[in-house]
């Protein structure tokens, strides 16, 4: 796995082992048990295979540390950009090889990311999206399935898998659903709709609006004022867990495998959409050297 390859980790003296790759870097602040992980993938800001390896190994290392962590934010170093969702290259050239598996394989590994957040990392810790830029498809979806997301005023948030006829697989109708109500659900996948962060606030997927260039600052404020009632609050969200609202890992991953029946049945045309928005994603985001590949 690409952790294998990676600077060694960095021990605190009060919290878990931080991550520092070509693709992640976490601090820890020990005033606020927080862990702030920043993503900063290279070329499309999407979620890559080896993307996924660090932020899943980070999250380990917090289930591996537990009553260190009351905090765990999910950041981007992108300017502009909190992930653009999955790796569409990636999908396009497992479909047309017909290697159905790996797709799978890449699917579970992003659920399983999803489920980690969703449960706190199974360590009772808060997780946190500070959202300073768009996020779209997975991107939103790994937003969403944290308990407190933070979006800065302009961002541009939503599901545009329906474009090149497949719909957001990695948790999308679970989450919304259960946030805002199944026919939100449907209408943010169906329609392919991407709204700014105002009106996902509106819609109540988006919990705190921050002006643009201070969601980490608004991330402060937010765990400033849960930490009188931090306790409730971690409580609350293990009830959710079983609940009829709770999400479940199974439930993750019998709807991915829809996703990858779907994945495989995209014909040509499709995933000839699918290469142009790659390409338009590219002259936006990616290194010269990405861009002229």
């Amino acid at each position: 796995m690409h952790v294998d390859n990676v600077v060694p980790f960095g021990a605190t003296p009060r919290g878990p082992r931080l991550l520092s790759t070509p693709l992640v870097t976490s601090r820890y602040d020990a005033d606020t048990r927080a862990l702030w992980m920043y993503a900063h993938p290279v070329g499309r800001p999407c979620f890559t295979p080896e993307l996924l390896a660090d932020v899943v190994a980070q999250q380990q290392e917090v289930e591996l540390a537990p009553g260190t962590v009351d905090f765990f934010l999910n950041c981007s170093s992108v300017p502009g950009v909190y992930n653009l969702g999955g790796d569409l290259d990636l999908f396009r050239r497992l479909v047309e090889a017909g290697d159905q598996q790996a797709l799978m394989r890449y699917a579970q590994a992003c659920i399983r990311a999803i489920n980690n957040n969703v449960s706190g990392l199974h360590a009772d810790a808060v997780s946190m999206a500070v959202i300073q830029g768009d996020a779209l498809g997975g991107g939103f979806e790994a937003a969403l399935s944290c308990h407190v997301v933070i979006a800065e005023r302009g961002s541009k948030l939503g599901f545009p898998e329906m474009m090149f006829n497949l719909f957001p697989g990695m948790g999308a109708y679970s989450l919304v659903a259960r946030k805002a109500g199944p026919r939100i659900a449907e209408d943010l996948i169906l329609n392919a709709r991407i709204m700014s962060a105002e009106e996902m606030h509106a819609l109540g997927l988006v919990d705190h609006l921050a002006e643009p260039g201070s969601g980490e600052q608004v991330a402060r404020n937010v765990m400033r004022s849960m930490s009188s009632q931090l306790k409730g609050f971690r409580a609350f969200q293990r009830a959710k867990m079983h609940a009829f609202i709770r999400l479940t890992y199974q439930e993750l991953e019998d709807v991915v495998r829809e996703w990858v029946r779907g994945a495989m049945k995209l014909d040509r045309r499709d995933l000839r959409t699918m290469e142009r928005l790659v390409k338009a994603q590219n002259r936006l985001h990616a290194g010269p050297e990405i861009v002229s590949a």
